[in-house]
């Protein structure tokens, strides 16, 4: 139960107020509304206990208006949409590459994949509302969360993944088809891939440009962003192969999206940001309630008050 104006029950004391406050006598000479003398207890010396006792309904009436005032409500649970505000497929790479630990955050030293998991866990946390699916890929694409507005479920599969579950090599291709044909079956309206990978494609039965070609021609678009480190001559580095900047890029161009290029930890939250820009889930602030409003019992009740009381106060009087 909340108060939707709580300034009202500020009221609440003050008829005590003016009664401890002001003389009786000197309020009955200044106001002299039969209502205001009996809230004020004027009548005291005429007839003090049938005064008290035809007094006490306006006590509680006026707590009741000013809490019929203030607008007690109870509110209901968040209105979700029924169609979410879009569809995004994440097809992140697991290869045994995304194992190296070339990344920094937090003043600790971290592997791509863990880095991963912090930005894109938070990218997930902010798209409620959306329909969010994960697809995870080494030498084959493996679907891991279907299209689901159950954005919690995606962050902890995706907190769950290991680095080589899904073999050592990079199958770009198979696993953007693999994101195209889900998104394909779900018939989604706004449908987004974004696609990170820290190497070339290598294995797979399906082209990235033939994939490209798929997801054009489906109307989904593909943000692919490179991930990792430069390498360092001299440095041996569990990477089988450096970022296709030119197959990501080309892909990105193909299908209306964009290519980005991720050397750090913090480069990547920026990447993500600016997703989350080109992207934006028209429920991310969605913060609406149902509310049902009850003033209209407190407000009842005090009329029921009064109408017992002025009955009781004629039947008094006649007696």
């Amino acid at each position: 139960m909340i108060f939707a104006w709580p300034w009202a029950l500020l009221a609440l004391p003050l008829p005590w107020l003016l009664w401890w406050q002001l003389p009786a006598r000197a309020t009955a000479d200044r106001l002299q509304h039969p209502l205001m003398q009996r809230w004020l207890g004027s009548h005291r010396d005429q007839e003090p206990a049938r005064s008290g006792r035809s007094g006490f309904w306006l006590w509680l009436v006026w707590p009741l208006l000013i809490v019929a005032l203030a607008r007690p409500q109870t509110l209901g649970p968040p209105l979700i949409p029924a169609q979410p505000g879009r569809s995004l497929m994440l097809v992140v790479d697991l290869s045994m590459s995304m194992a190296e630990a070339d990344m920094r955050w937090q003043n600790q030293t971290i592997s791509r994949y863990q880095a991963v998991q912090a930005v894109v866990g938070d990218f997930v946390r902010q798209r409620r509302g959306d329909a969010l699916g994960l697809i995870v890929f080494g030498d084959f694409a493996a679907l891991q969360a279907p299209l689901t507005p159950d954005v919690d479920a995606v962050e902890g599969v995706l907190a769950t993944l290991q680095p080589g579950m899904a073999g050592s090599r990079t199958a770009i291709g198979d696993a953007l088809a693999l994101a195209v044909q889900r998104l394909r079956q779900s018939q989604a309206d706004n449908a987004v891939i974004i696609l990170l990978s820290d190497g070339a494609n290598t294995t797979g039965e399906v082209l990235p440009a033939q994939s490209a070609e798929a997801a054009e021609a489906s109307g989904i678009r593909v943000h692919s962003i490179g991930f990792g480190a430069e390498p360092r001559l001299g440095v041996f580095t569990m990477s089988n192969s450096a970022v296709d900047e030119a197959a990501l890029s080309a892909i990105a161009d193909r299908t209306g999206g964009r290519y980005f290029r991720a050397r750090s930890t913090e480069e990547l939250a920026a990447v993500y940001q600016q997703l989350n820009a080109l992207e934006p889930s028209p429920q991310r602030s969605l913060n609406s309630r149902q509310t049902h409003d009850w003033f209209w019992v407190p407000a009842l009740v005090a009329l029921v008050l009064l109408a017992l009381g002025r009955w009781l106060s004629g039947r008094r009087s006649r007696a």
